[in-house]
């Protein structure tokens, strides 16, 4: 999930840096007459249009910050997750330990919260981790 967000990401970022760096997404806001000449790499607007590009130049720039803040967000909770697999190992194999219980790979056992337990629970080759039961 991480990956597909974060190259979600890079692409928008890499999209409007690309379109910026092209002289796409800034058109030029000059306030001469529109019937001045204008050479081949320019497009010349009227006030109101250079208002209405300067707000969308500026809504861009929010979802883009917003698009950045969302990563690091994603990349914290990303973190955050590791530490808690860790934990839920570590408690895991603790209470085998103490069971006599052998075990191989902590991601197979599922925390029944009725019997207060973690349960066995073996996962095919290449299928998607079950819920544990409530």
């Amino acid at each position: 999930m991480r990956i597909q967000l974060s190259a979600a990401v890079t692409m928008l970022v890499l999209g409007f840096g690309a379109a910026d760096a092209a002289g796409q997404a800034k058109p030029a806001t000059s306030t001469q007459a529109p019937n001045a000449a204008t050479g081949a790499g320019e497009i010349k607007i009227d006030e109101p249009t250079a208002l209405k590009v300067s707000a969308l130049e500026a809504r861009m720039s929010a979802v883009l910050a917003n698009f950045a803040l969302l990563q690091r967000q994603a990349q914290d909770l990303q973190q955050e997750m590791s530490k808690l697999i860790e934990e839920r190992k570590t408690l895991v194999q603790d209470a085998a330990k103490k069971s006599s219980v052998d075990v191989k790979d902590p991601n197979e056992w599922l925390f029944d919260n009725k019997g207060q337990r973690f349960v066995r629970n073996p996962r095919p080759a290449g299928a998607a981790p079950a819920a544990p039961a409530r």
